[in-house]
């Protein structure tokens, strides 16, 4: 990647792009506790968070997510930190710049922006306008520091997935990709299809589309298929988990190999996708040997 290339530039290359792979399930790893928020970790464990970064970019990753999925002030009063929202979301951004330079490569840093966790009206009470402000305000908080993209990601709901877009498109001055999780009857939990989602996204203005989490990459391949099949000319994103988790002795692990998920990332190529990664269970030596497989 040539330093003055830009993430724009990047997506307009025409090549298949690798991001990196799990946050949540790799902080486990490392110590996070249930139900422990892993955005309390920029300022209990910043180390940590740094050297994730280092270990996806130095593994091959053109892109790193953040450590700001629930970044927004809905999630962060669940677990107090919600007066520490602007710093977290702007040290969050630091750390991976910091870990991408360890690494002495070149990747871009995208922002992770996830849903409110709460439903939203008229499934539940929070109410639309309350979802939409959080995600301006988290917005504003990436905006200030400056990031090379922001991603929507793991999203059920089309309507909650549409503000998320519109309001950190108005903020955001860099291209802003939305992903969603999709179970294995070929529709989110809210009933959205691949179909609805990559054409209402699109027309949104999406750079990319696309699909993370759900059950692995068997679910999200259907679903890239679906989209590329309805809309040919969207980017598209495919993120899957490493397969289905597992419980071996009281500790989850997840089944796919390294060689799985590179065998995926060969497949997406030839689809043309445009971004392909991992999401919980995909480790640095799962980012690289998806590397080696895109070439």
């Amino acid at each position: 990647m040539q330093a003055a290339m830009t993430f724009t530039d990047g997506l307009a290359s025409g090549r298949t792009l690798l991001a990196d792979g799990a946050m949540g399930t790799m902080l486990q790893a490392a110590g996070l506790l249930a139900g422990e928020a892993p955005e309390r970790w920029m300022r209990d464990r910043p180390e940590t968070i740094r050297d994730l970064a280092r270990q996806y970019a130095a593994a091959g990753s053109d892109l790193v997510y953040t450590n700001t999925f629930g970044g927004n002030r809905i999630r962060l009063e669940r677990s107090g930190l919600a007066d520490g929202l602007i710093e977290l979301n702007q040290r969050a951004v630091a750390l991976a710049r910091e870990g991408v330079a360890a690494a002495q490569t070149q990747a871009w840093v995208v922002a992770s922006v996830g849903p409110t966790g709460e439903m939203i009206e008229p499934y539940g009470e929070l109410s639309l306008k309350t979802a939409r402000a959080a995600f301006a305000e988290q917005a504003a908080a990436l905006a200030a520091v400056g990031v090379d993209g922001v991603v929507c990601e793991s999203f059920m709901d089309i309507e909650e997935a549409l503000l998320c877009l519109e309001a950190v498109r108005t903020t955001v001055k860099a291209p802003v990709l939305v992903s969603m999780s999709f179970e294995q009857r070929g529709k989110t939990m809210m009933g959205v299809t691949p179909e609805e989602a990559v054409t209402r996204l699109a027309d949104a203005g999406a750079a990319v589309v696309g699909v993370n989490c759900s059950t692995g990459p068997d679910v999200v391949e259907q679903a890239i298929r679906a989209m590329r099949a309805t809309r040919p000319p969207v980017r598209l994103l495919a993120k899957p988990n490493a397969g289905m988790p597992q419980v071996v002795d009281g500790k989850t692990g997840y089944s796919l190999k390294p060689e799985a998920m590179a065998a995926f990332a060969s497949r997406m190529k030839a689809l043309g996708v445009a971004i392909v990664g991992g999401c919980c269970g995909t480790t640095p030596d799962h980012i690289r040997a998806m590397r080696s497989a895109l070439g």
